[in-house]
């Protein structure tokens, strides 16, 4: 475990925390479907962070994102949530 890989990943899970409450708290406030589905994408972005954080440190977790086929799919679906809140009316 490299250090400069623990600071990027910590780094990574708190602006997309930030990200996160900052589109969650724009779409309470202005309701746009659009807002929820980036929201979406960043809480992803928050979850996934954390897991991959806690699998450094963790075994159990770690071994199950080890897989590249699961963190694909996690990649996939927050680029479909942001690309639908690009292209949704």
């Amino acid at each position: 475990m490299d250090n400069l890989e623990i600071f990027f990943r910590v780094a990574l899970l708190g602006f997309s925390l930030i990200l996160f409450a900052i589109s969650a708290v724009t779409y309470k406030r202005i309701g746009r479907r659009r807002l929820l589905l980036v929201s979406l994408a960043f809480a992803m972005f928050f979850v996934k962070g954390l897991l991959l954080t806690l699998g450094m440190f963790i075994d159990s977790i770690g071994d199950v994102f080890d897989s590249s086929v699961l963190v694909t799919m996690v990649d996939f679906a927050i680029m479909a949530f942001l690309y639908l809140s690009v292209v949704k009316k």
